[in-house]
Parts: C-alpha cells; sequence; structure tokens
C-alpha cells in the first residue's frame, strides 16, 4: 500500500509499468474538471471511475481486494476512512474473476483519507473504502484507477 499527497504521485512510478500512464492522465487535466463516470486511461486496459456518493458506517462497508488490477484511488473531494490491513490477515470470501472482487473478512485499520491524497492498493493489500469520516454521512468525490497487474 501507498499512501501520500497527489502532488507526489511521480515519485511511484516506477512501482509498476502502468503508473506512469495514469500520471500521464493526471497530467492532461485536472480529475476535479472531469466528468463522473468510466474514462480509458491507456490502450493496455488501465481506466478510471469517477463517482460520487454518500460515505457509510463500518459495518455497511466492505473489505476487499483485487487480483487483477492495483487500484489507485485518488479523493478529489471530501473525507473519508479507509480501512487498511494485509490479506494474509484475513480469511477471504469466493473470489469474482469477473468483476476482480473477493470480500474478506478481517480487523482493519482506519487512515484518514483526505481531498488531495491517493491510496494505491496492490493484490496482497486489503482495504475497506467508503467508510464515514465523522459523525454524520458526507458527499465525497473519488477516482478510482484501476491498472492491469500482469
Amino acid at each position: 500500500m501507498i499512501y501520500d499527497r497527489i502532488e507526489h504521485f511521480k515519485d511511484y512510478i516506477n512501482a509498476h509499468q502502468g503508473f506512469a500512464e495514469v500520471a500521464e492522465f493526471l497530467d492532461s487535466a485536472p480529475l476535479a474538471e472531469r466528468q463522473d463516470g468510466r474514462h480509458t486511461v491507456s490502450d493496455t486496459g488501465a481506466y478510471v471511475s469517477i463517482d460520487r456518493y454518500q460515505t457509510r458506517t463500518p459495518a455497511e462497508c466492505v473489505l476487499e481486494c483485487h487480483r487483477k488490477y492495483i487500484d489507485i484511488q485518488v479523493m478529489i473531494e471530501g473525507t473519508e476512512r479507509m480501512g487498511v490491513c494485509h490479506k494474509s490477515d484475513c480469511v477471504a470470501d469466493i473470489y469474482d474473476p469477473e468483476t476482480d472482487f473477493q470480500a474478506l473478512q478481517g480487523t482493519a485499520e482506519f487512515l484518514e483519507f483526505r481531498t488531495g491524497t491517493f491510496m494505491v492498493f496492490f493484490p496482497q493489500d486489503a482495504h475497506m473504502p467508503q467508510v464515514i469520516a465523522g459523525e454524520m454521512p458526507a458527499t465525497v468525490r473519488k477516482a478510482v484507477f484501476k491498472v492491469p497487474q500482469g
């Protein structure tokens, strides 16, 4: 897992061959000016989904991981708590290869995920997004890049 400010993203482009394409996409136009929805990042299969949603209680959220894609999540606006832990410390449910989604049962530690920060989740990283940061649900806007693992 990587957690940093978005202005430092280029410091990590050597972590995976697909990160340079994400950096180019980020440089092409500010995320805040892009429309919500799915956008193609490259012809290698990388894409980004930009979405607005209400944060939820931890009981309403799911600890998850992926095998085919690396997640690069960028908080465009708002704050949520992100649960994180290592996949090997969890009990895994059945993996769905069509959606590249696997729910996990485990104990997460929570980080504040604020405007202008990003998090990278590799296949070994379990994460629980969309968790309420305060006492009341709030609207956040986030970009989730999906970068093919292999």
